[in-house]
């Protein structure tokens, strides 16, 4: 019993290390998510079995695992187990870690194709994180609701999240953002005051020296392409030669939008001599980055073929071809390097099965081997316990039978002297003692002659017949009388029991004698008083001599 609870609590510190281990693994990848998510990935993918974590590893582990993909910009639609982390944050009220679950199932909801479901999930997070008054939390659910609206071009929706944030976070130092987006959703709606009221908040709020080129310029170019989209031509040339200007100086890789904006403002006004050469230092400082970003590739394409149209009265499809010709040899070249990646995925897979399973079995036989060892430990302990137990009884009988020889030698009466005697030899010890010719036992044997003169042969065994003659010859025919009144009411063993206690044998003698335990003795001695009508502590052999 000892080993299998050594067993239990080795496997359960086991267990306690192998947790432990998972949650470091899991905490430092939260730790880097934002700014390495890759990294994140592979921290959590050394985790071979998240299944078998705990509740709460295992929901920690889907939500980081969800946020990491989110921040990689890949797909969440095979992250169906963030509904897992989204519940459990739920039930246990950790608002910080709901909100992000319920932000990051959204999207898990979107990329599966139910837009619908991804709105009301986070709307239902929002009142929510209203609900527990975390205004951080409302904020996170309000941009992605945000976010979400604009993707999905509900800009009715996205007007009123993009005010309904204003009026939460006034003071954040983003907030020209805000406004920016808010006037590009007016402007696809064509609510052409609200745009530019919005589009100017936004290029006041940024054209201060606080911020960078990058978000200047950004705000700067929107408001001057919707200015001339709505007809504000001349302010929007403004804006946009600004913006050139600054880009120009800093050698920004925007430079070439800065020409075509402005190329696409002069086309408008029909000033054809201005557009083609803004249209050409477009091209001379095209950038690679421009290739890279499709809509910004296909906006310079519509815009060369309209300009060559304007200038030759003629629609050539070269350049659409060729465009057309090289987005689809990306593609394809994106869709053989997604074939291969999942084929060294999948050969990875099955090389981390095999090794998972060779790694099993040698658990599982080290396991076999540890419960064997403990199996044969514990019969061993169990055999050696029982062993010990026996070799004890047999000591204390012995010793009981030492003390009942001493009584034999030391008694005044020649009766109990005899038939101790008698049955001593029947018992076959004097037998026992001489066939061991110790010093000791030869000294036992001797004591034990002289107790008598008479030899009496040592190889009989204990008779009882012959014994119940003994005790009427020195009792006074005790036996005979105890059958006589009673022996309808006891039985055998009961009057074997009567005739020892006669003979003056205590109970630990009986039970030497008679191979009983004490208990049994004892229980037997109960049996007779109950069925003679004795009191409880009333001596039976006195009793039975009346």
């Amino acid at each position: 019993m000892k080993h299998l609870a050594l067993l239990l609590l080795i496997l359960s510190l086991s267990s306690c290390s192998r947790y432990k281990q998972a949650n470091d693994i899991i905490d430092k990848a939260e730790a880097i998510v934002s700014h390495h998510p890759d990294s994140a990935l592979l921290l959590l993918q050394s985790i071979h079995e998240p299944e078998a974590l705990t509740d709460s590893l295992r929901a920690k582990f889907w939500l980081v695992n969800g946020q990491a993909h989110y921040n990689c910009n890949r797909s969440t639609a095979e992250d169906s187990l963030l509904k897992y982390a989204l519940d459990y944050y739920k039930e246990h009220n950790d608002i910080v870690r709901t909100t992000q679950a319920y932000k990051l199932f959204a999207q898990h909801l979107w990329w599966k194709g139910d837009r619908a479901g991804a709105a009301n999930l986070l709307h239902e997070g929002m009142e929510t994180a209203r609900a527990a008054q975390d205004t951080a939390c409302t904020l996170q659910l309000l941009h992605s609701i945000i976010t979400q609206s604009t993707g999905d071009e509900n800009f009715e929706d996205a007007v009123k999240y993009l005010k309904e944030l204003l009026a939460t976070d006034r003071n954040a130092p983003d907030t020209y953002i805000t406004y920016n987006m808010l006037g590009i959703a007016y402007y696809y709606l064509q609510q052409k005051d609200s745009s530019l009221c919005y589009l100017q908040k936004a290029y006041e709020a940024v054209n201060q020296p606080d911020y960078d080129l990058n978000s200047w310029g950004l705000v700067s170019r929107n408001y001057a392409d919707i200015l001339s989209d709505f007809g504000e031509h001349r302010k929007a040339i403004d804006i946009q030669r600004e913006v050139l200007r600054r880009y120009l100086a800093a050698n920004d890789k925007f430079t070439s939008l800065s020409y075509s904006s402005l190329g696409r403002y002069y086309l408008n006004i029909h000033q054809m001599d201005s557009a083609r050469y803004y249209m050409q230092m477009s091209k001379e400082t095209y950038s690679p980055y421009i290739d890279q970003d499709l809509s910004l590739s296909n906006y310079y394409l519509i815009q060369n073929t309209l300009m060559q149209y304007i200038s030759t009265n003629q629609f050539l499809i070269k350049d659409v071809t060729l465009f057309s010709n090289r987005m689809f040899e990306d593609y394809l070249n994106r869709e053989k390097v997604i074939a291969e990646k999942n084929e060294s995925k999948r050969v990875l897979e099955q090389r981390n099965l095999r090794l998972s399973i060779a790694k099993q079995q040698e658990q599982m036989l080290l396991i076999i081997v540890l419960l064997v060892v403990v199996l044969a430990a514990v019969l061993v302990a169990f055999y050696i316990q029982r062993r010990k137990k026996l070799l004890e009884e047999k000591e204390e009988e012995l010793e009981t039978l030492k003390h009942l020889w001493a009584d034999v030698e030391k008694t005044n009466n020649e009766n109990d002297q005899f038939f101790k005697k008698i049955l001593l030899q029947q018992m076959g010890i004097i037998r026992m003692v001489a066939t061991n010719p110790t010093p000791h036992n030869q000294e036992f044997l001797s004591q034990m002659k002289r107790i008598t003169q008479e030899d009496i042969p040592t190889d009989d065994l204990l008779v009882w017949e012959d014994l119940y003659k003994v005790i009427d010859s020195i009792y006074d025919n005790f036996y005979t009388h105890v059958l006589t009144r009673f022996g309808n009411v006891l039985n055998e063993r009961e009057l074997q029991l009567c005739c020892l206690l006669k003979a003056n044998f205590s109970t630990k003698e009986i039970s030497v004698v008679t191979q009983q335990s004490v208990r049994t003795v004892y229980q037997r001695k109960t049996t007779i008083r109950q069925k003679l009508n004795m009191d409880e502590k009333e001596d039976i052999a006195d009793f039975l001599s009346r």
